[in-house]
This record gives C-alpha cells, sequence and structure tokens, in this order.
C-alpha cells in the first residue's frame, strides 16, 4: 500500500506531466518538427523539477509508438497527419505517463473516440475489476464507432523505477486473470486503428534500456554502458540522450554491440500491420476504494 507521502509525489508528478502535455499541443501543426517537439517535452518536464521517465515518443500516422526523434531527424508535420505524443514524467522515480493524439485536419473522429475508449475505462476501474474486463470497454467503444482496437498493444501497472510493472491491461475482452486492487498505478492507454488492429516491429530503434552489465569488447561501448546505467538506471533513454560528441556512425554501432551482448533491451519502432493509422490516449490513475483517482487530467 502506498504511504500517503507517496501518493502526494505520484500527484505531483500527474499534474506536472498534465501541464506539460497541453504546453505542448500547439506546437502540434503542419511544418513543426517532430524532434522540437519531443525536446520541448522533456525541456518542460526538466524545467518544472522533474525528469522525463522515457524519451518523448512523436508517432505519425500508422506509427502507433516507439518513435521517438534521433538529433539528425529533420521529419516536419504534414497537413492531414495524426500525431501521438507520449510522455513521461518521474519524480524520484515516482512516475506519471500519459498521452494524447491531435488530428491536423478536421478528420478527427479516431481521436474523439480514442478519447471516449479512454473515459469509459477509467470509469470501469474499481477494485475487484479484472483487466480484461477494462479491455472490453476498450473494444466495445472502438468498434461501436467502425474503428479496431490494437490487440498487442496495452497499458500497464506503473512501480517506482519501473515503468512496466505486474499487471497489463488489454485493449481487448479477455479472460485476463489480473484483478485490480486499491493502491494500483496503472497507465491506461487505449490504441485504435482503422487498419488491421496489430502492431510490428519495423527496423528502427530510438529507444533503449539498460539490462545489465555484460563483458563488451570496445572500450567505448563500457564506458557508455557505465554512462547509461549510472544516468538512467531502469528507465528508458532516447538514443539523441547520448549524440553529443560522438558521430551517428559510431554512436549506432556502439548501442548496436550493447544489443547484442544482452546489456540493453531495444524498442522497435511500432507499426500499424495494415497501415493504418492509430490513435492513441493515455492517464495514469491509482485505484482506490471506490473508483479511481486520475492523476493527469
Amino acid at each position: 500500500m502506498l504511504t500517503d507521502a507517496e501518493l502526494e509525489i505520484y500527484r505531483r508528478a500527474g499534474k506536472l506531466v498534465a501541464e506539460v502535455r497541453e504546453e505542448v499541443r500547439p506546437l502540434i501543426k503542419p511544418g513543426e518538427m517532430l524532434l522540437t517537439i519531443a525536446e520541448t517535452a522533456e525541456d518542460l518536464i526538466r524545467q518544472k523539477g522533474a525528469k522525463p521517465a522515457f524519451p518523448c515518443n512523436v508517432s505519425v500516422n500508422e506509427i502507433a509508438a516507439h518513435y521517438s526523434p534521433p538529433a539528425t531527424d529533420e521529419t516536419r508535420v504534414k497537413e492531414g497527419d495524426l500525431v501521438k505524443i507520449d510522455i513521461g514524467a518521474h519524480i524520484d522515480g515516482y512516475i506519471a505517463d500519459t498521452a494524447m493524439t491531435v488530428a491536423t485536419d478536421s478528420k478527427a473522429e479516431m481521436v474523439q473516440v480514442v478519447e471516449s475508449a479512454l473515459e469509459e475505462a477509467i470509469k470501469a476501474v474499481k477494485p475487484g475489476t479484472k483487466v480484461g474486463e477494462i479491455g472490453g470497454v476498450v473494444e466495445d467503444t472502438a468498434t461501436a464507432a467502425g474503428f479496431k482496437p490494437i490487440r498487442n498493444l496495452t497499458g500497464h501497472a506503473l512501480a517506482r523505477w519501473t515503468l512496466h510493472a505486474g499487471l497489463t491491461v488489454p485493449n481487448v475482452r479477455e479472460g485476463a486473470d489480473g484483478e485490480l486492487k486499491v493502491g494500483d498505478i496503472l497507465a491506461l492507454e487505449p490504441f485504435i486503428t482503422d487498419g488491421a488492429g496489430h502492431v510490428e516491429d519495423g527496423p528502427q530503434v530510438f529507444i533503449f534500456r539498460y539490462l545489465g552489465d555484460r563483458p563488451v569488447r570496445m572500450r567505448m561501448a563500457r564506458k557508455m554502458l557505465f554512462d547509461i546505467k549510472r544516468a538512467y538506471g531502469s528507465l528508458p533513454f532516447a538514443e539523441r540522450w547520448l549524440a553529443k560528441g560522438i558521430s551517428r556512425l559510431r554512436l549506432e554501432l556502439t548501442l548496436r554491440e550493447l544489443v547484442g551482448v544482452g546489456a540493453l533491451h531495444p524498442y522497435h519502432v511500432l507499426k500499424e500491420r495494415a497501415d493504418g493509422r492509430v490513435a492513441q490516449a493515455e492517464h495514469t490513475v491509482i485505484v482506490t476504494e471506490n473508483g479511481c483517482e486520475a492523476i493527469t487530467r
């Protein structure tokens, strides 16, 4: 069970990251660089007294998640793009996670539906609820509007210094055994699409996470692994956070070696299988005796 002090830290992190989400929203417009959006979000988190819990994801159209622009990225938002912003902040390891989708044209129906799915999921949260029931609410909301939930993306429990802890919360109805209890911290995260309803790994990787110390051949790789462990611990980090003072090729080779020996986990960019457009919405909630408290509203 969380202490009152821990609850207050979670609330502070939630309020802070919600403010950042809304401050970034006006940037999501045609002509803006994805890199500017990501770095602005991360800088705002730091300016407000927290740290990014993971790199800001700026995933466009059929890209569902894990696209955090590299340092050399010159991609810009285009008219008609569906842009997903996923951000997290932590205060001393206590994490709040939130996401939104912005339609850059008038075709915002998918955005409205995914936000409704999130609100309905929040209403379903209470002690004793099975996580599969929450998935059913998301699925019903999506399919009633003519869209599909993404079956192989889920919400997740949060714990101190751990972004994905324990329970997963599906976006479809299933007989999952997990049951909510008072004090659970959950990131509810519906994803819906007009495509196939599945995502698959793409070839690109821009986000990594430290797994453990491993013997490595290159001196630079040993130093980089030490620096990553010290700076980010168990939380994900961006390739571009390491890019200063090193060539892009050398950075890629070093990260590839660390992944190859099992020292780092790579987060592949996730793409909708049929190239359908994807919308996402997310709030962090704390399960209470009578329901839940959404701390990132």
